[in-house]
């Protein structure tokens, strides 16, 4: 028998070099994305839009054979991109896929796998990938700060809600900060239908946020490899005893200290 590891979001960045570094650990990786990119590190790889419960029901029929002749099954919930833009100006459309991405969908998979490992007895880690901007708000990406939130609460709650399984060992919330990835490239091209439609109020913040996004653009101080990361969603994976939260990068553990310590009032001088 050998250990699963299921990966979201895995044709790209974070997602792809967790399942390249599974793989390398010996594990059979499922690589599961919207639009499969030929991710060689998996045994499999399949398209899955989280968007549609549907699709994700509809994935336990393929997954079914693995899951039960594996040792441990490890989901990961990377999924996810950034819907930036002032409040104001974002669409229902904008705000559902926003929350589908990073809450709805994860969760339902999760949900699926777990009922699968309790029918056949295998232990099953859930690990989320999720942000710096999921602790402390920033202007101009209120809502990927809400889901990233929502994602962080709704996997706690999922730990809470199932804690008499005997197939699920552990939750855990992985916490980067800027990472080298394609990130902001699709941030971008999410932003610009926003801008199309946007109140004229923000037009010098969405300026400095275009250029921020840019492919020009430098580097955060501090950012991290998606390798990385990956490294700490293998960490909860392998721990004799998973942690609830994993960080990655200073500003991770900047934002930890200060939204633990420092007052609500100064915290909005700090982060404005």
């Amino acid at each position: 028998m050998t250990k699963l590891a299921l990966v979201t979001g895995a044709s790209a960045g974070i997602g792809r070099e967790a399942c390249a570094l599974f793989a390398r650990k010996g594990y059979r990786v499922i690589a599961l994305s919207r639009q499969p990119s030929g991710v060689e590190s998996a045994g499999q790889e399949i398209a899955l839009d989280l968007e549609s419960f549907e699709q994700i029901e509809g994935l336990a029929g393929t997954l079914e054979a693995e899951i039960a002749t594996a040792e441990r099954v490890i989901l990961v919930n990377n999924s996810g991109y950034g819907q930036f833009g002032a409040l104001r100006d974002l669409s229902e459309s904008m705000w559902q896929k926003q929350f589908s991405t990073h809450v709805f969908g994860p969760i339902k998979l999760a949900a699926v796998c777990l009922r699968l490992c309790e029918q056949h007895g295998i232990p099953l880690r859930v690990i989320a990938v999720s942000s710096v901007l999921s602790i402390v708000p920033q202007q101009m990406k209120g809502a990927y700060c809400a889901a990233k939130s929502a994602m962080n609460t709704a996997h706690e709650s999922f730990w809470f809600d199932e804690q008499g399984s005997k197939s699920l060992e552990s939750v855990s919330l992985v916490l980067p900060g800027p990472v080298a990835t394609r990130f902001r490239e699709h941030a971008l091209a999410a932003l610009r239908p926003v801008i199309e439609r946007a109140n004229t109020a923000h037009q010098e913040k969405y300026e400095a946020l275009e250029s921020a996004l840019a492919p020009s653009a430098r580097m955060k101080p501090f950012t991290a490899s998606a390798s990385n990361v990956a490294e700490k969603i293998y960490r909860a994976a392998e721990a004799a005893r998973p942690k609830p939260r994993y960080l990655v990068t200073p500003q991770t553990y900047i934002a930890a200290f200060i939204t633990r310590f420092v007052p609500h009032s100064i915290q909005r001088r700090l982060l404005s």
